[in-house]
């Protein structure tokens, strides 16, 4: 889940035509057709059945078996793998949660984890080994994080930090859209609303895709085409400010990387300006994305992924 700021990105309409140069001389490929219903969803009418999901109760046995073998004979979280464990009902839920991640509306919210009956750390546990059902686990940056907590511990932080461990709001994004490797699964685990705010919110890719094919075609090109990006804090230390990549990709399966923050700060940073196509196919593309009728979302439930 992802959620935004009420704050549009800041430098879009500061940019000047200059040519952004692309890697390559050949057009990427266009999906040039417009996907269709669940995948391409709007707004609030997303029936919630569509992607909650409660966990089954054979599963949720299953997974008390494991909170039990873990705490006879405990194994760090990182070393954990399904086949560890007897989870047959289990792998066969996840392969149809899969299904609805990949052949529904992108995105499920599952429901739920009795944590009251575990700790923080064994929850955690529980959450990795259901969630590496989908796909290995990956670092989320250079120095090899795997599992971070989002939240603001009250500490200074910068432009340059990373949003979800400041009180900011995040405009809607892509995770990990300046990364070189992007998952192709991100998850989150809900162990202690905030306070305030919580609100996890989400949007069709896919839909916007089809806005602008049907709106704006010659911009959803530009979209194929490359733009800089801001790694931030992420990288190695000796790595470059920024990398090269476009927003929309296509393979047989249309790929999505988007952040404008991103992008506005990749510019920023090589000191190159964003070409008029470039900087209006990004504002409508965020502009679609923020509208609240495009927008899913619910407030942060405790023990819900």
């Amino acid at each position: 889940m992802v959620s935004r700021a009420s704050i549009a990105p800041r430098g879009l309409l500061e940019y000047r035509f200059v040519k952004t140069a692309t890697s390559d001389s050949t057009a990427p490929t266009m999906l040039s057709t417009l996907v269709p219903e669940p995948a391409a969803w709007r707004g609030p009418s997303l029936p919630a059945d569509r992607y909650l999901i409660p966990i089954p109760g054979q599963v949720l046995d299953e997974l008390d078996g494991v909170l039990a073998e873990l705490r006879r004979a405990p194994v760090p979280t990182l070393l954990l793998l399904p086949e560890h464990f007897s989870l047959a009902a289990t792998g066969q839920w996840m392969a149809e949660v899969r299904r609805h991640l990949d052949e529904g509306p992108g995105f499920v919210m599952l429901d739920r984890l009795p944590v009251d009956a575990m700790s923080r750390e064994e929850a955690i546990a529980l959450y990795w080994v259901l969630m590496s059902f989908l796909e290995p686990p990956v670092a989320q940056e250079w120095k090899g994080t795997v599992i971070y907590d989002v939240r603001h511990d009250g500490q200074e932080y910068t432009a340059q930090t990373r949003g979800a461990l400041t009180p900011e709001g995040l405009e809607m994004h892509t995770d990990s859209s300046m990364g070189e490797a992007p998952p192709n699964y991100v998850s989150l685990f809900c162990l202690q609303p905030a306070r305030s705010g919580r609100m996890s919110i989400v949007a069709s890719a896919a839909a916007a895709h089809n806005h602008l094919l049907t709106e704006h075609p010659a911009l959803l090109r530009r979209l194929y085409d490359v733009f800089y990006r801001d790694h931030q804090e992420y990288q190695a230390a000796d790595a470059a400010a920024t990398n090269f990549r476009p927003v929309f990709a296509w393979d047989g399966r249309l790929r999505t990387r988007f952040n404008a923050r991103h992008i506005v700060r990749g510019y920023e940073k090589t000191g190159r300006r964003l070409d008029a196509d470039g900087a209006e196919a990004v504002r409508r593309m965020d502009a679609f994305l923020s509208d609240p009728a495009q927008i899913s979302g619910s407030s942060a439930a405790r023990s819900r992924c």
